[in-house]
């Protein structure tokens, strides 16, 4: 009882039982009803017609003598009988010519109806209606709404047995009918938990085959694109694992061979080995700490700190406190600040980490004797930073994943310059969380440019 094909189906049982029961039985009612006033007025007429015959022949004749005759051939309605008699109440008129000469009242007759010619009364006219067993007198006066005769109710019976079979045959082709397209209807509700399975099981790459264009469509694409950001969050947790297990195997890897070297007595325990574990533990510091301020972003519970920033002076703090590495690479560094900045609300804080990074990359990969220059401008989007440099540039191919953690395109000059690939995304992530928007543009061999916007007014929060 517990598969929706089966409760689909009973409740279109239900249905259709109800639907053919209560149909038959008002078609039965009303057929009923309609057929018996149908026969009473065609009885009432033939009696009428019967009645103006008769009339007519004594008209005719002055008499009732040979209406015997008349009676013989005068058609009768089913097996109805019509008896006549002369005004003594003797019948002179049988159409079963059984009780000629009989008495009205010896037979059991009454009420009749008076036949009147000419203003007087002629005779008295009476109907009967036949049974299966007997014969019943009808009274001229209720012949409507009488009771059908045998003939007519079997007539009645047929028509009842053959609703009754029509609605056997129907209700059997609804069943059936009904029970294909509730396989039909299912169909992708069974092939969406068949996924379901195979997605919990492990099977990330398995995907919905999509065939119709309704609600169940629909369903059936949104879960493929579910899986497809499952599979995909799984190839990003992979590749995360990997990425750090990778960067830090060369710190302590270093630290680790330091110590082992110092305890087996071929490095001394001087100031320059020591600092050089100093220097290799502040790697594997400023990666932990990348590295939980990324996640923090990405999960939206980094808080932020907002109030009114000039973000002119923030950026010229940062780049005067880039200055001092600058000069020492031999790389001219400019600036280009807008007068009459408005202040923006921002956590101060987060961006000068947003300009350390960019500052620092763009330094990094400009080569002795180049120039970065960096911009504050006010544009449609608010406040407008940007950060260009003359190095080497990016290639088209590299620059759809640039802003990705653990993205390097040169793994040898990102080991050689110490990034591990998180500067960038942890920048994208800032500027994001105060609903600004970053971007990059290169071209090989020319530069690069970042930019970044944030709007003047405090972003609302993500609900």
């Amino acid at each position: 009882m517990r598969s929706l094909s089966w409760k689909i189906a009973l409740s279109l049982l239900l249905v259709v039982a109800v639907s053919v029961g209560l149909t038959a039985y008002l078609t039965h009612h009303r057929t009923t009803r309609e057929f018996s006033d149908f026969v009473s007025e065609s009885r009432a007429t033939y009696f009428e017609r019967a009645e103006q015959t008769l009339k007519d022949f004594y008209t005719e004749n002055g008499s009732w003598s040979g209406v015997q005759g008349l009676f013989q051939i005068l058609p009768t309605f089913v097996n109805d009988r019509l008896i006549l008699t002369d005004t003594s109440g003797t019948i002179i008129g049988d159409t079963n010519g059984q009780w000629l000469g009989y008495n009205a009242q010896s037979v059991g007759l009454s009420k009749p109806t008076s036949i009147v010619v000419s203003g007087q009364e002629a005779g008295n006219l009476y109907l009967l209606s036949s049974g299966m067993m007997m014969m019943q007198f009808i009274p001229p006066a209720e012949l409507s709404g009488q009771a059908l005769a045998s003939p007519e109710q079997r007539f009645l019976s047929h028509v009842n047995t053959s609703l009754i079979i029509a609605g056997v045959v129907g209700a059997a082709v609804a069943i059936l009918l009904g029970l294909f397209l509730t396989r039909q209807f299912t169909k992708p509700i069974r092939a969406l938990k068949k996924g379901a399975a195979r997605v919990a099981s492990g099977d990330l790459a398995y995907r919905v085959d999509v065939k119709s264009n309704d609600e169940f469509g629909d369903l059936a694409t949104s879960f493929n694109s579910m899986a497809a950001s499952l599979d995909s969050s799984e190839q990003s947790r992979r590749r995360l694992f990997a990425d750090i297990a990778h960067e830090l195997r060369t710190p302590l890897s270093v630290i680790g061979g330091t110590v082992d070297a110092m305890l087996d007595g071929v490095y001394a325990p001087n100031p320059d080995n020591i600092n050089s574990i100093k220097e290799e533990t502040e790697v594997l510091t400023k990666l932990v700490g990348e590295l939980r301020d990324l996640t923090l972003a990405e999960s939206g519970h980094l808080k932020l700190e907002f109030s009114p920033t000039n973000l002119a002076e923030l950026v010229q703090r940062r780049v005067t406190q880039a200055s001092i590495i600058a000069r020492e690479k031999n790389i001219t560094l400019k600036t280009d600040m807008a007068g009459g900045l408005p202040e923006i609300e921002a956590d101060s804080r987060r961006i000068e980490q947003v300009m350390a990074n960019l500052l620092d990359n763009a330094l990094n990969h400009t080569p002795s004797g180049g120039i970065v220059t960096v911009a504050v401008s006010l544009d449609k989007e608010g406040v407008l930073v940007s950060v260009a440099d003359t190095g080497e540039g990016i290639s088209e191919e590299h620059l759809p994943y640039i802003f990705e953690r653990f993205y390097k395109v040169d793994d040898a000059r990102s080991r050689k310059t110490g990034g591990a690939g998180l500067g960038l995304a942890i920048a994208k992530q800032m500027v994001e969380l105060h609903g600004g928007r970053i971007w990059v543009e290169s071209e090989v061999g020319k530069g690069s440019k970042f930019s970044f916007t944030l709007p003047v007014t405090r972003p609302k929060p993500v609900s």
